[in-house]
This record gives structure tokens, sequence and C-alpha cells, in this order.
């Protein structure tokens, strides 16, 4: 059994790994989109943005805040079990 230290250290540096896999991956693909003459859409600044070949951008829609419904605290303990 690791310790609980590199154990953390381990799932940080796979965290790390996908997320740099991740972005390189939408990088490759928004060059492709743009190659080809696609559109994107995307967040930014609480508006979807439809984003064009050209470099155009036209707002589709703006983001509302939703309020959660649940109350949660620092150190709150959540139960992922389905309720039967």
């Amino acid at each position: 059994m690791k310790p609980t230290i590199i154990k953390n250290m381990e799932e940080l540096e796979n965290s790390q790994l996908l997320s740099k896999i991740a972005r390189e991956a939408s990088i490759g693909a928004n060059r492709e989109n743009r190659a080809l003459g696609l559109h994107i859409q995307l967040v930014e600044d609480g508006y979807v943005i439809e984003k064009f070949a050209d470099g155009s951008k036209r707002t589709i829609k703006k983001l509302e805040k939703v309020k959660s419904k649940v109350s949660l605290k620092k150190g709150s303990v959540l139960c992922l079990k389905q309720k039967s």
C-alpha cells in the first residue's frame, strides 16, 4: 500500500496530464475546424458565442446563473449513493 502523500501526488499528476491532453486536443480540433471553414461554439464572458472561420463572432444567447437549491459549507461530506 502506498503512502497517502505519494498516492495524492500521483493523482494530481494524472489530473494535470489529462488536462494537458484535453487542452492540446481542443487546440487541434479548433485548427482543423478553421482549416475546413467550420464554426465552433464556446462560452465567453457569460455568453454562448459562435465563432466562424473568418474570425467573426455571433452571440447565440446569454447564460443565466442558477442558484443551487442545496446549501453546502466547507467540509461538507457528499454521499453519492443512489437512494433506494
